[in-house]
């Protein structure tokens, strides 16, 4: 005799509160308190850049984070946070450096892919 087995089945209103404690996006974090477009820790030079490759380095690794909004919105918001009180932690800029320790004006190897021997040129001609 075979049983037969019945599913379960699960009330949608779990569904989003399941996918939250799962997490079904465990792409790259953001830590928060240091992205340098926010007013706490705003860094002008630093939000520009983060801004514009949408991400940021912090402590030599990159954070990737999609900035909605211009630069502009990030700019008069912190001045509208320091207006009415709001203090502001100062991050050393060069945390928001791609190599923090690295020497200032140190050279730095690029490596970049490429074929190597495998895409060499060489002529060949049949007779």
């Amino acid at each position: 005799m075979t049983s037969l087995k019945r599913s379960s089945a699960v009330p949608l209103s779990l569904v989003p509160a399941l996918a939250a404690i799962v997490g079904c996006n465990p792409g790259p974090h953001v830590i928060s308190g240091v992205d340098p477009c926010l007013p706490q820790v705003y860094q002008e030079a630093a939000c520009q850049y983060s801004i514009a490759h949408q991400g940021y380095y912090y402590n030599g690794m990159w954070y990737h984070h999609v900035y909605a909004m211009p630069f502009l919105y990030y700019h008069n918001g912190y001045s509208g946070y320091v207006r009415s009180g709001g203090t502001v932690r100062a991050l050393s800029p060069s945390s928001y450096s791609a190599h923090v320790g690295a020497p200032a004006g140190g050279r730095t190897t690029v490596v970049r892919g490429g074929f190597g021997g495998i895409g060499a040129s060489h002529g060949f001609s049949g007779s």
